[in-house]
């Protein structure tokens, strides 16, 4: 069905809404809303003025209220700056604990430089020492060798006087 005009709108609309029970006027609704091409009228009765003890009572209330409100936010704020403080007190002592545990280790590094100092000077005169130690025995080994090999020649150089038999000693005379 095409609409040529409003008129033909409105018989479709009609048409298609008598079987459903609509009611196009509600029946709840005062007059004055049902049809929108109505001036609106006031939602209230003018308010006559405000008196001058009134005006006051309400900037009382509202300021008992502003203050009350700014009361809230400085106790917020002074428990905020509490546990800040808080924190940094924690926050030095942890500062504080860090700085004693740097200078121990300072202390025990330098102890510690010491004791590898000190290592490395015994450890350089014990090889000192067992070197000269080798080289005495070493050289003590020489000397007995040759003195093994003197007193053997002049073994060898005298064998008929090994032969002979010792004189007793009262006879050596």
């Amino acid at each position: 069905m095409k609409y040529h005009s409003a008129d033909d709108v409105k018989k479709g609309f009609e048409h298609c809404t008598k079987d459903l029970a609509i009611n196009l006027k509600s029946e709840t609704l005062p007059g004055e809303l049902v049809d929108d091409n109505k001036p609106p009228k006031d939602d209230t009765q003018r308010m006559n003025d405000i008196s001058r003890e009134e005006f006051n009572a309400k900037l009382e209330t509202i300021e008992v209220k502003m203050d009350a409100r700014v009361e809230a936010v400085s106790a917020k704020i002074d428990a905020f700056v509490a546990v800040q403080a808080e924190r940094d007190k924690r926050m030095e002592a942890t500062l504080n604990q860090i700085s004693s545990n740097h200078g121990e280790i300072k202390s025990s590094i330098g102890s510690m430089k010491t004791t590898m100092i000190v290592t490395a000077v015994s450890t350089v005169l014990a090889i000192v020492i067992g070197i000269a130690g080798f080289n005495a025995m070493l050289t003590s080994n020489m000397v007995a060798s040759f003195q093994m090999g003197r007193s053997e020649k002049s073994l060898e150089s005298t064998p008929a006087r090994a032969l002979e038999p010792t004189p007793a000693p009262a006879q050596q005379k």
